[in-house]
């Protein structure tokens, strides 16, 4: 079942399961009709704008999307930048469709060339950096692709997507060692303007890749905003030492950046020269309109969850993820909400999501290149406590690296290292450190500040206290976080990843010894026998075949213990009655364009 004209009803039937309802949250009946009510005098006033309000926990680390990769960026990323293929909004499957590209790709029968149509009469975002043309949006052309993935293969860059290319295209990483060597700004220059075999713009309408291995993931690849264009203009004008454009964002999307207050507050603005595009649903009142439907987007940098739902609850927020502190008076049972909301048309929308928790050892540090250690560590967290008290049990644990619904997935898997102090004391002694005496203290690094986090933090430091592990927990802004990931500079870290598409390499790139830091192997973990399954499953289609090698990799992976597995996260999401056309997942990112406010209904629901 697709999502409904009116956005009441949707399930997603093979990666996702998702259920809308219609629902309340019941603090007590007169305190919800208080918070509502103090917002209405007067009779109420129609907007005629369609402005989405929402909230983010942290702050945008960039809007350059050669940098951007964390969850809170890539949220508003596609809103302003595009890729050439996009996964069917309203498909109950990872169906994927051209958006910047005309058509899908042809690919060679040795599934090494690949030619790519590009849309026609797409234009850049007007800005000043376009001086050939008076300041208003030049044309796409085939070389903003090749331009956009040179600076994912610089160096200079330091761009967080390189992994995606690596060994992939013939001649880039050879491209990419030139640029590494050069002397100075002029060498670099015209090293970076060099041809390279295996990537070409034939003319304006034509992109030819040429892949050194066949690259099965290929067309999810060219949806991610890591191989968004990048108009050259753009770097030139607001590029900083490094190339990088983190504040000035010039692409091709829906929306563009109108406003920054750093720390507080983005703001999204419609694009007027945005291409032809249209809402995908056959039937309802949005059938065949242009998109986007939004003329604003109005995102505020919330890092506490109770002054959000307080905001969601003013009608301020139209979307958020009910915090768990909420569950149990929000949630009559584990499907509906509580009545008191009910009667404000709230919606709810339980999504089983691709985003998986864990801890993480940066095993080139000394203390933790040990993996009886890691073993004793991973033995010593109660992971049913864990998701009981920070998720109120609303969430699946992890014994198996994949989430659910993911293909070729270990069936009937089971954790190797779960929960067991005895064992744990016993592997800590093995280790070398009997009841923690000479053990060194270990840093772990969360992902945020925010009262949630710390409670997550002491969580830890009592659950390994218990083994004689002494932990000293620092708490970091994200982008603190990733900077601090970026430079390999994590001991221990709380890691979450949502996948970016769903196939398995794209969890166990993760676990591979290239793609160390700025890579995404944060945990800096280089085992032979892995780095040899995964290049193997890698370039492998779905299937038997595969699943037995994915198999050797999660026995590997659970011997080896380089992260202790946690749980695969559970949203859910609350809606505003006035919000329409929701169809977000955690890899489905462009969902702005798509959405619709209805004024009336708010103007009602506000009286």
């Amino acid at each position: 079942m697709s999502l409904s004209h009116d956005g009441s009803i949707m399930t997603h039937s093979r990666f996702k399961k998702s259920l809308w309802a219609f629902c309340a949250f019941a603090i007590g009946t007169g305190a919800i009709n208080a918070v509502w009510n103090s917002q209405s005098v007067g009779a109420p006033r129609v907007d005629s704008r369609q402005i989405y309000r929402g909230m983010i926990k942290d702050e945008v680390k960039s809007f350059d999307p050669a940098i951007a990769f964390d969850p809170i960026s890539l949220s508003l990323m596609p809103g302003i930048f595009e890729a050439l293929y996009q996964y069917k909004y309203t498909s109950d499957e990872y169906v994927m469709e051209p958006l910047l590209a005309s058509d899908l790709p042809t690919i060679s029968n040795n599934r090494l060339k690949v030619m790519i149509p590009i849309k026609a009469g797409v234009k850049f975002h007007d800005d000043a950096a376009f001086a050939a043309t008076k300041g208003k949006g030049r044309e796409l052309k085939a070389q903003d692709f090749v331009y956009a993935f040179k600076r994912l293969a610089d160096p200079k860059t330091e761009s967080s997507g390189w992994w995606i290319f690596d060994k992939k295209i013939k001649g880039l990483n050879e491209f990419r060692e030139k640029l590494s060597k050069a002397s100075n700004k002029e060498e670099h220059a015209k090293i970076f303007a060099s041809e390279i075999a295996g990537l070409k713009a034939l003319d304006d309408r034509r992109l030819q890749i040429q892949l050194t291995q066949p690259y099965p993931q290929l067309l999810y690849i060219l949806a991610m905003s890591f191989t968004a264009p990048m108009a050259h203009e753009v770097v030139a004008k607001y590029g900083d030492s490094k190339g990088q454009v983190h504040d000035h964002p010039v692409g091709t999307g829906p929306f563009y950046l109108k406003k920054w207050d750093h720390g507080f507050k983005i703001t999204l603005a419609r694009n007027p020269t945005y291409h032809p595009e249209f809402y995908p649903i056959k039937s309802g009142p949005d059938s065949g309109k242009p998109l986007p439907f939004l003329d604003e987007i109005q995102v505020q940098i919330m890092r506490e969850q109770q002054p959000a739902w307080l905001g969601f609850l003013r009608g301020e927020i139209d979307y958020y993820q009910l915090p768990k502190d909420s569950f149990e008076k929000a949630l009559k049972n584990r499907t509906e909400l509580s009545p008191g909301l009910k009667q404000k048309g709230i919606k709810l929308r339980i999504e089983t999501g691709v985003v998986s928790h864990y801890l993480l050892f940066n095993t080139k540090v000394a203390v933790l290149n040990n993996k009886y250690l890691r073993q004793a560590i991973s033995s010593a967290i109660d992971r049913e406590r864990w998701i009981d008290i920070f998720t109120s049990g609303r969430a699946k644990k992890a014994t198996t690296a994949l989430p659910p619904g993911i293909p070729d997935r270990v069936k009937n898997a089971k954790l190797k290292y779960d929960f067991d102090l005895v064992r744990a004391k016993e592997l800590l002694k093995k280790a070398g450190y009997p009841e923690g005496k000479g053990l060194p203290q270990i840093t772990l690094d969360m992902r945020g500040a925010d009262t949630i986090t710390r409670q997550l933090g002491d969580f830890f430091t009592k659950q390994l206290a218990a083994i004689g592990v002494n932990l000293n927990v620092t708490y970091n802004t994200l982008p603190m976080y990733l900077e601090k990931a970026r430079e390999g500079g994590l001991q221990m870290a709380y890691g979450a990843w949502s996948m970016d598409y769903p196939d398995p390499q794209n969890m166990y790139q993760l676990l591979y010894g290239r793609y160390t830091p700025p890579g995404p192997n944060l945990a800096q973990y280089d085992h032979p026998e892995m780095n040899k399954l995964y290049e193997k499953m890698a370039v492998m289609e779905a299937g038997p075949e595969r699943a037995a090698v994915i198999a050797k990799m999660d026995q590997l992976l659970q011997e080896e213990t380089p992260w202790v597995l946690g749980y695969h996260h559970v949203d859910y999401q609350v809606l505003q009655p006035w919000l329409f056309n929701y169809h977000g997942t955690d890899i489905i990112m462009n969902k702005y364009k798509y959405l619709r406010v209805d004024n009336e209904i708010k103007a009602q629901y506000k009286e």
